[in-house]
């Protein structure tokens, strides 16, 4: 599982053993999509910085973020406009999303659209989530391992960035409406700020785990695109209706109208959930067992529902391995099996992912900017009738650990439209 074939492992253990699969001495994983998972999480903690997240990256603070998504997505199209042949796109979304949340999180401090990776962060998150994944597995062996030389050094050096980063923004206080503004509860006034320990998490959460996954939604999602030339003209021509030349991309007040666009993303988190395997819950020590359908989950357990096997499974969705955006346009009903309740990219009930509004806005603006301005193309296009096998190339490169470290590579050519 730490070399990042979780998320494989997973699904084959649930092909060959069925809905429920024991994992852990107390642990199982689940794929029984209406099971109610509401019920068995432990939510004291969560519910009390819930709160100051959910104000964070609610809309009222969504709008405020709006001129930094605008001002990040405009210079990310300038420096693609600078590049010259094959163009390692996944590089350059994952220096947007590191330059976009650092700045929404913590007021700004990364700049890699300028400066590239300076700090070797993205060869350091790869490394630091194989290490927290297994960690996630065999937790108390993490008090041996971090006197192994070597073994944690990735990790602690993710930590301690983030958190350097964290404290310089705690030190400097709030010059703009930033995600710590609310997180510090700054907006307020009779409110304590919560203790400098958890506002240290939550700057690790919101500038690595945020980012990561949101480039790795970003990178699949144009992967999709340029490997199925229908989808990409049947998209192209929404954006053009929508943005036409001179139009500015940043007003996601259009988005809501883009059917086919949300369609495409919906189909690729679909296939590649950014999260393909932690969805992790927990019946408290303390309570009474729980009962999910056939099963009774005693005190203490935990229940792992992996979204990449329930995507996949033919009873939740027709072609399960297929990549078909119109399913999502088909009136309900309509189609012999489309079970919405088990698409959770952004994982389910009340500890779903806060920031699955602010994701799906910088996906919809991200991929109408650069398909506004920009032909795209792969440098190495992919021949007729083999898109299945670029899609089980891509799905093998498709690796899962503790904050998705997905490595796969977009060389593309980009040729301005205009």
């Amino acid at each position: 599982m730490v070399g990042g074939k979780k998320t494989k492992y997973l699904q084959q253990l649930h092909d060959t053993y069925g809905d429920i699969v024991r994992i852990a001495y107390l642990g199982a994983t689940m794929t029984e999509a209406d099971v109610p998972f509401i019920g068995i999480q432990n939510v004291e903690e969560h519910t009390r910085r819930r709160c100051a997240w959910t104000r964070g990256l609610g809309p009222a603070a969504l709008k405020g973020y709006e001129h930094i998504m605008s001002r990040r997505v405009h210079q990310l199209v300038a420096v693609l406009e600078q590049q010259q042949g094959p163009v390692a796109l996944e590089r350059w979304i994952q220096y947007f999303t590191y330059d976009f949340m650092s700045e929404m999180v913590i007021g700004g401090g990364f700049e890699q659209l300028q400066n590239g990776d300076n700090n070797a962060i993205w060869a350091t998150v790869g490394k630091g989530s194989q290490v927290a994944t297994f960690l996630g597995q065999i937790p108390w062996l993490g008090v041996y391992l971090g006197h192994v030389p070597g073994i944690t050094g990735p990790l602690n050096v993710l930590l301690e960035y983030a958190q350097k980063e964290t404290t310089r923004r705690l030190a400097q206080g709030s010059s703009t409406r930033d995600l710590f503004y609310y997180l510090r509860n700054e907006d307020l006034p009779d409110e304590a700020p919560p203790p400098t320990r958890l506002l240290l998490n939550d700057g690790v959460v919101g500038m690595a785990a945020a980012t990561e996954t949101t480039s790795t939604a970003l990178i699949s999602v144009f992967h999709r695109l340029l490997v199925n030339p229908e989808a990409y003209a049947a998209l192209q021509e929404e954006v053009d209706r929508f943005y036409p030349p001179g139009e500015d991309v940043c007003n996601t007040a259009n988005h809501r109208d883009m059917h086919y666009l949300t369609a495409f993303v919906n189909e690729t988190l679909r296939l590649f959930p950014p999260v393909p395997t932690n969805s992790t819950r927990q019946v408290p020590y303390h309570s009474a067992p729980v009962v999910l359908g056939s099963l009774v989950i005693p005190p203490g357990t935990q229940v792992l529902v992996p979204p990449y096997a329930l995507h996949h499974d033919a009873r939740n969705f027709v072609f399960p391995d297929a990549f078909w955006p119109d399913r999502w346009l088909i009136a309900s009903g309509q189609l012999p099996v489309h079970n919405e309740g088990a698409f959770i990219p952004f994982s389910h009930g009340p500890m779903n992912c806060a920031g699955k509004a602010l994701a799906m806005q910088q996906l919809r603006t991200v991929v109408c900017a650069l398909v506004q301005r920009f032909r795209i193309r792969l440098s190495l296009p992919v021949e007729e009738g083999e898109e299945g096998k670029d899609m089980a190339r891509y799905r093998e490169a498709f690796e899962d650990s503790y904050l998705v470290a997905n490595r796969a590579e977009l060389p593309v050519v980009l040729e301005p439209r205009w």
